[in-house]
């Protein structure tokens, strides 16, 4: 028998480590949930019908055993017809073999290494842009405003695929503009002074250097980063644009960049979907204390406008019409155009912003669509 609703079924960090964005995501898929019922729910063709959606979440704590069993959960025993992935690429991966070996599609919307399309799943669609291209908007907009920029410092966590995807497409990106020097440098999972480091850049600094890590590593980074003053034209970090980094920072927040895979103002006039005051709107409802509003709850609202679009555009919940259409399907929401490669579903067509504080404020620096106050 037919059910009367759609079930998604998702595991969040509602605890441990990514508890903070695990959170946001929860946050991201409640609201659309919540605007899609308000709407009168989804109508899949070959039901007849306009069905209401409802979640079924398990808290994964953050711990790759747990996402997985959670996700065989949710499709063994809860029978979902809808699965998103878990936010951190560590956890993307666990949850993308378990729908792989169930053939269930799997939304991703919070793992992007490359890492999670390298290993032959073919039941994953992609939300994010891809890790290894998450510093090329930095680098071009550092090049653009220091046309003789020479050399570049990248220093990166060694704790799972994200940081390495990341800084091995910022070096790619380094030798494809030309920069001659570029110093990759790695640090365990258990650093918690990054002085030395920094000072051995002292005496001869490089004009850019990039982080990424764990969340509390970058925010660490930074903070003696900024206590010690090093002579930079740009900082760019892979926390930068939560409001978590301005936050704990302050002040020392300010000349740093980084970039984010949404910020509001991306787009104007989406094809498809609710505007960004729209979306907004929505998000401060779910908005509370330990929950801002930052770019894991957006991917997760656009992960489902996705879904959505995909059920309408297939006519049904059948899991091969929608990885099909996953794969045929090109448009823009609010948070920026979707275009996966069909075979790998590596998303293609989202652009990520660059976004710098400048007196506490976030802004778009780059690209120059984007930009709403130059680079400074």
């Amino acid at each position: 028998m037919a059910s009367s609703h759609i079930t998604i079924g998702m595991t969040a960090s509602l605890t441990g480590r990514y508890r903070g964005p695990g959170r946001q995501a929860r946050a991201g898929a409640l609201a659309w949930i919540d605007d899609t019922n308000r709407a009168g729910g989804i109508r899949v063709r070959d039901r007849s019908a306009r069905l209401p959606v409802r979640l079924i979440c398990y808290d994964d704590a953050g711990q790759g055993e747990r996402c997985r069993t959670l996700t065989k959960r949710l499709i063994v025993d809860d029978r979902v017809d809808i699965l998103l992935g878990p936010y951190a690429s560590g956890l993307t991966r666990r949850a993308a073999a378990v729908a792989e070996q169930h053939q269930r599609v799997l939304w991703n919307h919070g793992g992007s290494a490359d890492a999670v399309y390298h290993e032959g799943y073919t039941w994953v669609v992609g939300i994010l842009t891809p890790a290894s291209r998450y510093f090329h908007g930095v680098l071009d907009a550092a090049a653009d405003a220091y046309p003789s920029l020479r050399r570049v410092t990248i220093v990166h966590g060694t704790t799972g695929a994200f940081p390495r995807d990341v800084a091995a497409g910022a070096a790619q990106h380094c030798r494809e503009r030309g920069i001659e020097t570029v110093q990759s440098v790695s640090y365990p999972p258990d650093t918690d002074n990054f002085i030395p480091l920094l000072k051995s850049l002292q005496a001869d600094p490089p004009d850019v250097l990039l982080g990424v890590g764990r969340i509390e590593d970058d925010l660490r980074l930074a903070a003696q980063l900024a206590d010690l003053g090093l002579p930079l034209k740009i900082a760019g970090l892979i926390v930068t644009p939560l409001q978590q980094f301005h936050t704990t920072l302050g002040e020392a927040a300010n000349g740093f960049t980084g970039p984010s895979q949404w910020e509001p103002g991306v787009v104007t006039q989406p094809g498809y979907g609710p505007s960004t005051a729209e979306v907004l709107r929505s998000f401060r409802r779910y908005a509370s204390e330990g929950v801002d509003i930052d770019y894991p709850m957006a991917q997760a609202y656009a992960g489902c406008l996705v879904v959505q679009r995909c059920i309408e555009a297939a006519g049904s919940l059948d899991q091969a019409a929608l990885r099909r259409v996953a794969g045929e399907l090109d448009f823009t929401t609010f948070y920026g155009r979707y275009c996966i490669d069909p075979c790998t579903g590596r998303q293609l067509g989202h652009v990520m912003p660059v976004v710098q504080w400048q007196q506490g404020i976030k802004v778009m620096v780059w690209p120059p669509e984007m930009r709403q106050q130059p680079l400074q």
